[in-house]
């Protein structure tokens, strides 16, 4: 095999992708992938590949602006609840994933594919996009338990609410707006 194949081998398995994977990209069958993993010299350049491509990884994600980062969160950073700080970390293990795993969905992997599904869904459960829609008290008493809003709004929310509910069961005229 020629040294530009081995090179190349070396690049993909730094990159994470299976042995399967690396003879399919390169034409080459698994077995010689294999024996090449078989030679500790093989081996320590791939180790040497792979801290190098997690070090660009990590300069590529510090430079970039992730959509969560372009949210604005009006909730004061001071008062974080436990819960939103393991949820922040959470999302930024997922977004690592993420990072980790693109180049071999690119190179077209079905595994790659998959986790990336996975990590989707669980962004998704973090962020609660799969939940039911709330109704407007217990979006704010939600709101009120993070420390995003205060809970001396939450008695001005709640009387609004009373009020459209008198006006909705006929008690008033539901065409007459609402008096503050």
């Amino acid at each position: 095999m020629s040294k530009d194949k081995k090179k190349e081998a070396i690049a993909l398995l730094a990159q994470g992708l299976t042995q399967s994977e690396v003879a399919r990209s390169l034409s080459i069958t698994r077995q010689a992938v294999s024996l090449w993993l078989k030679s500790e010299t093989f081996r320590d350049e791939v180790q040497k590949a792979r801290k190098d491509f997690l070090a660009t990884q990590n300069e590529h994600k510090k430079s970039e602006v992730t959509l969560l980062e372009k949210i604005p969160v009006a909730c004061d950073q001071t008062s974080k609840t436990f819960k939103s700080i393991l949820r922040e970390r959470e999302l930024l293990l997922l977004e690592q994933i993420e990072m980790h795993i693109m180049p071999q969905l690119q190179e077209g992997s079905v595994r790659a594919a998959g986790i990336l599904l996975k990590v989707s869904e669980r962004r998704a459960k973090l962020l609660g996009l799969e939940k039911k829609s709330y109704d407007i008290l217990e979006a704010f008493e939600t709101l009120v338990n993070e420390g995003c809003a205060p809970l001396s709004q939450m008695l001005i929310v709640s009387n609004g609410l009373d009020e459209i509910q008198q006006q909705l069961k006929g008690n008033a005229d539901v065409t007459r707006p609402i008096e503050e």
